[in-house]
């Protein structure tokens, strides 16, 4: 017989399963990890700053004056210095070829000489001339009054006239020993038949020395009229009067222009010059030199008193201003009667 098969396997019984577990439980979380910080921010800048204003440019001009006062006539040592002039000669004491006449107005009564009776005289009609207003005014000598004339013509009351030989030419022939001077209403001159030698109608009459061998001195009055300048070979231009020169300096210490002078003044003892159109404007840092004169009668001792003002503006409207004072004091120690120089003037 042939081998015998295997036996025939039964029926394979289904694995059996495990047994069954249970719920997965979650996961134990691990210990929490700090939160990741984000980004970290660049750091806020500090505010910046507004830029510094630039300063503001400066607004006023400062324009400071300053007066100085010289002068050409003679002055103790030599200075030039108004407060030191040398008092003047007032007497003639020559034949004069040339004579100046102030005309006060009024009459003989003010008269003020030291000439003696038989020199001088003084007549006033209808109350002689008044102290203002226009008059005829004629000088002869008395010897030959037809022989020459030394004036002749209309006179304003408070102004100054000429006399000389031979007028209005002045020959350079001196002065006659004496000589007479009429003054006539104006409308006397007018009429077209007037002969100021023969007519009647004058209101004031004079005769006074002319010949400097007697007292003639400036400021000598005869009637309405009054010397004031002599001129002789030996003395040469003697006058009342001399030249007073104010130098006024203007400085702009500002950092802005003076652009327009408002206001520019010197008062002398209260007469005001006004000298504002004498200067456009004033630079920064620029100085401007201005020059005023006056006359100084030296016949009078008196106190002079200078202020110059002055107001300035910039183009913006700012205004600028300064004031500046002086005194002088000048003139000869004059009493009665005149030309005396008292030592103390020096």
């Amino acid at each position: 017989p042939g081998p015998t098969p295997p036996p025939t396997p039964g029926p394979t019984p289904p694995p059996t399963p495990g047994p069954t577990p249970g719920p997965t439980p979650p996961p134990t979380p691990g210990p929490t990890p700090p939160p990741t910080p984000g980004p970290t921010p660049p750091p806020t800048p500090n505010p910046t700053p507004a830029p510094t204003p630039s300063p503001t440019p400066a607004e006023n001009c400062d324009v400071v004056v300053r007066t100085d006062c010289s002068t050409q006539a003679a002055t103790i040592g030599g200075s030039g210095e108004c407060d030191a002039i040398i008092p003047i000669i007032t007497r003639c004491d020559k034949r004069a070829t040339f004579m100046e006449m102030l005309f006060n107005g009024g009459d003989c009564s003010q008269s003020f000489n030291i000439q003696e009776a038989g020199k001088f005289d003084c007549t006033d009609q209808n109350g002689g001339p008044g102290l203002t207003g226009q008059y005829y005014i004629h000088v002869v000598p008395r010897k030959d009054p037809e022989g020459d004339v030394y004036f002749s013509g209309p006179v304003n009351v408070g102004d100054v006239f000429p006399m000389c030989p031979g007028y209005p030419a002045c020959s350079g022939d001196r002065f006659e020993a004496d000589s007479t001077v009429w003054v006539y209403p104006i409308s006397a001159a007018s009429n077209p038949n007037f002969d100021p030698i023969n007519d009647n109608n004058w209101i004031q009459l004079v005769n006074y020395h002319t010949s400097c061998s007697q007292n003639l001195f400036l400021k000598d009055k005869y009637g309405s009229t009054q010397l004031v300048i002599f001129f002789n070979d030996e003395q040469g231009l003697v006058s009342c009067f001399i030249t007073a020169t104010f130098s006024i300096t203007l400085t702009n210490e500002g950092e802005v222009s003076a652009d327009e002078i408002i206001l520019f003044t010197n008062t002398v003892n209260g007469n005001t010059t006004d000298l504002t159109d004498a200067i456009q404007g004033v630079q920064p840092g620029q100085q401007i030199i201005i020059t005023t004169q006056i006359l100084i009668d030296m016949t009078v001792r008196q106190d002079y008193i200078v202020t110059t003002d002055i107001v300035g503006a910039t183009s913006r409207g700012k205004q600028c201003s300064d004031s500046y004072t002086f005194t002088f004091t000048a003139g000869n120690n004059l009493d009665a009667p005149p030309g005396i120089i008292d030592p103390g003037s020096f």
